[in-house]
Formats: structure tokens, sequence, C-alpha cells
């Protein structure tokens, strides 16, 4: 494909999708099709050669289209169906083109500066003080694994990934019964492990930690020689929207983490 035919094809399918987003509402919300109709439609074998972008589009729109769930359709009211705004997607376009590789200020010094600067905006929008930052992860199940790893160590003295956390004791992390199935996922790869993961019942109208079970399984936990890891508290979880109360939480936080240190 030479760039006269991308640009063509961009502009088509620019359209496409432009089309596609205002008779979004006449399609059915999840796909009609059977198990396995999808591939049944596709070669067994990959083929020689490419094909052309017209038979490529034709196989898109009968094949690929009716086996899709329509994320962004208006009666969509699973999981997050608000990630496809048309600022969004221009902005996807121009983030493939340029292809840019994100990984130090070196590789790509606009891409630093300008995620610093959305991160301290950020910060201003949820009145957090200064000193508060970041960097922006590409899912929520990353940065919870980031979370995770991060408190793990914190808590060993940063010997974690050095040394292994053989000789560590029993890091635990505490959180509530309606957190995302990313908080135990992330326990799991960062070392810390299932049972290590204290669920503190949900109650009240929000479903939220209850502080007061929270500061006795700590304490409990102490005692019996366990180190408290960290806590994650959340805002509007993914199965009942349940929203801790972060006040009392923080409390109870900087209360164990004073005695702990003082120990």
């Amino acid at each position: 494909m030479d760039w006269d035919e991308y640009k063509h094809w961009g502009e088509h399918i620019a359209a496409w999708g432009a089309d596609y987003h205002s008779t979004l509402r006449d399609r059915p919300v999840r796909a009609r099709t059977q198990i396995g109709a999808i591939a049944a439609q596709l070669p067994a074998s990959p083929p020689d050669q490419g094909e052309d972008m017209t038979q490529i589009m034709a196989d898109f729109e009968h094949i690929v289209m009716p086996g899709m769930t329509h994320w962004q359709h208006p009666r969509f009211f699973a999981y997050f169906p608000a990630n496809a705004s048309p600022p969004s997607m221009l902005a996807e376009m121009l983030v493939n083109t340029v292809a840019a590789q994100c990984m130090l200020w070196q590789t790509s010094p606009a891409a630093t500066e300008v995620e610093g600067v959305m991160i301290d905006w950020l910060r201003q929008a949820l009145d957090l003080p200064k000193g508060f930052s970041g960097v922006i992860q590409d899912s929520a199940s990353s940065a919870t694994l980031s979370a995770v790893l991060t408190m793990r160590e914190l808590a060993t003295g940063f010997s974690g990934n050095r040394d292994g956390l053989s000789q560590k004791g029993a890091l635990r992390i505490y959180c509530s019964d309606q957190v995302h199935s990313s908080i135990d996922r992330a326990c799991w790869v960062a070392g810390i492990g299932q049972a290590n993961l204290v669920k503190i019942p949900g109650s009240g109208p929000r479903y939220g930690m209850d502080a007061g079970a929270l500061d006795r399984a700590i304490l409990a936990d102490v005692a019996s020689g366990h180190t408290p890891a960290g806590i994650i508290a959340i805002t509007g979880g993914t199965g009942i929207g349940a929203s801790d109360t972060f006040g009392p939480i923080l409390v109870v936080w900087q209360r164990i983490s004073t005695a702990t240190k003082e120990c």
C-alpha cells in the first residue's frame, strides 16, 4: 500500500466510522451469531499473499461486524462503554500515525512532558495537594499491579525485587470485598498471594469498607507477625458501584504506619 492508497482508505474508514456511530442505535447490542460461525468463514490456513483492501473491507463488514458486541451502543450497560468519543478516536489516529515509543524522555520528549502536565491537571481536578504525581497506565489492571508492586517494595525496604519474598514474612494487603478481580490478580503476580489479600466486608448504603473492621484486621495481623503493606480503596466498584469512605481508612493506615515505624 502506497501513501496515496493509505490516504484514500483512511478517508473511507473515517467516513465509515462516522456512519457506524450515527446508526449504532439501530443495531442489536449483542452479536446474534452462533459459536464458531465467525471462525467457519475464515481460511483454515494463512494466505500466501495479501488481499486488496476492497475485499478486506467486504470481509470486515460481512464476517467481523455481525459477530461484534457494540460497546458504544446507547443500550450497552456493562463494563465501561465510554472509550470511543470522536476526539479520542482522532487522537488514536494521530498516535498510531506517529507510532512513537514513549519509554523515556529522550525517546519522545513531547510525550513525556505532555503526560506530566496532564497528570498535574488531574491532580488539580481532584483537589489533591502539590506533590502528588504519577504516570498514565495502559489499563486499570496494569495500574493496579503497579500499585501493589509499589506497596510490596515499600514494605520490604525496596528489597523484594532484589532478594525475593521468601524471607520477608507474610505481607498483607487490605481491601473491601467489592474490589475488581484485578486486585486479586495483582497479588498473585506480585508474589503476595491470595491468602494475604484480606477482604473486609462492605456495609452501609455505599457498601464501603468498614474502618473499624479494617482496624481490627490489621491489628490482628500485626500481632500474628504479619506485615501490613497497604490498603486498596475503591470508588465506584465495577460490581454494584460500591464506594469506600477514604477519610476513616486513611486515619487507620496513618495510625498503623506510625505504630509500625515506632516498633
